[in-house]
């Protein structure tokens, strides 16, 4: 069975989660599929062939980017040259939704739709009638959380194509090892105790500032792991607070791991629909640690759930994340109780064979066959 994932950017070197999602699906169901391939765009204006760990990779040219979409006349061209048993698409990506539309490729059409238009809303009624066609001549839907399929108005129309398949993470990547342990003790050492965690491209609708805004009430310290557009602005916000000393940039880290491992507590302070699921709050959730996100109706109150794996507070509000951070940081029981909550529920819905399962269980459905799953958990 040949399936090509189809989405606008790859991982590596692209770490956002879309990116990373598709990363472990090929990884996951390689195996099963047997030819997989993954067709992209390359911001190049030459067209790329290459390999990522056995799977061949396509970087269509493109001649740069317009409201974050590739440029790419040659794309429809290089869709139909990739027709398939399952071309999988990832949603947003307007660039591949009118290629496909004008190359037609061979193939059952599966949609992966991570996420509705949000930054560039204004351009929806424009884009929407090719959006709705493109869905509707899709076979299947799959969306990553059952939040997300109840609050978007684009799904709302194709409920009778979706599937739920939530997003997941290789939880032994997030099991403490006494190597981790003791990098975890090295970053306690040296930034204290009572720590605050973020991790995540430092994107607008992150929310990263009404946390910085948060601290001034929280006794404790912030971590904030990873880099991003935002990362200048941020930092200068940092740097005129009274309380800069407990708010540190890392920028990247070769392993998460033992930042999960060394703090307190985890915050995705996100404010826009465009976080659609958090896949940081699952790594934290196996981590152990309790969570606190905000309620914007997507798949983070999926994974995080009020006053069980942590708290969901209103967006934009730096009151209520200063609330709900000294509660927890606050409570020895309560971190313990709420910790122990998430790794069972990320165990029990958010692993990466989990995942996979569900997807080829969709790939299953739209070809009338069985793909004789047996991956073991």
């Amino acid at each position: 069975m040949r399936v090509v994932h189809i989405y606008k950017d790859c991982y590596p070197p692209i770490t956002g989660g879309i990116e990373i999602s598709i990363h472990r699906l090929v990884e996951g169901c390689r195996d099963v599929c047997g030819d997989l391939s993954v067709l992209a765009n390359g911001r190049r204006w030459l067209t790329e062939h290459s390999e990522i760990e056995g799977i061949p990779v396509c970087r269509v040219g493109e001649w740069g980017r317009l409201l974050s979409c590739p440029v790419a006349p040659t794309f429809p061209l290089w869709l139909r040259i990739h027709s398939a048993d399952i071309l999988h698409y990832h949603l947003p990506n307007p660039t591949a939704v009118l290629s496909h539309l004008i190359a037609r490729p061979r193939g059952k059409v599966i949609v992966h739709y991570h996420s509705d238009i949000v930054r560039q809303a204004w351009i929806l009624p424009l884009y929407r009638p090719f959006l709705y066609r493109f869905l509707g001549q899709s076979d299947r839907i799959i969306v990553t959380s059952p939040n997300y399929l109840e609050t978007s108005p684009v799904l709302s129309r194709f409920r009778e194509k979706c599937r739920v398949v939530p997003l997941g993470v290789p939880l032994n990547r997030f099991t403490p090892t006494p190597e981790i342990e003791d990098q975890a003790q090295v970053i306690r050492r040296r930034y204290g105790m009572r720590l605050v965690l973020f991790v995540g491209i430092l994107r607008y609708y992150k929310g990263v500032k009404y946390l910085l805004e948060a601290m001034r009430d929280v006794k404790g310290t912030l971590l904030i792991v990873g880099e991003g557009p935002l990362l200048g602005d941020l930092m200068k916000q940092a740097a005129d607070l009274p309380y800069r000393d407990r708010i540190h940039f890392l920028g990247q880290v070769n392993d998460v791991a033992p930042y999960y491992f060394a703090s307190d507590v985890f915050c995705l302070p996100s404010v826009y629909r465009s976080e659609a699921f958090g896949i940081v709050l699952i790594e934290a959730a196996a981590s152990g640690l309790p969570l606190v996100s905000t309620e914007i109706g997507t798949g983070t109150s999926y994974v995080n759930l009020h006053e069980k794996t942590g708290f969901v507070v209103p967006p934009e509000n730096p009151q209520a994340l200063a609330q709900a951070l000294t509660k927890l940081l606050d409570s020895t029981d309560l971190r313990l109780q709420y910790g122990t909550a998430a790794r069972k529920r990320a165990k029990g819905l958010f692993s990466q064979e989990q995942m996979v399962k569900g997807v080829l269980s969709v790939y299953e459905e739209v070809l009338g066959e069985s793909l004789g799953l047996d991956l073991e958990e």
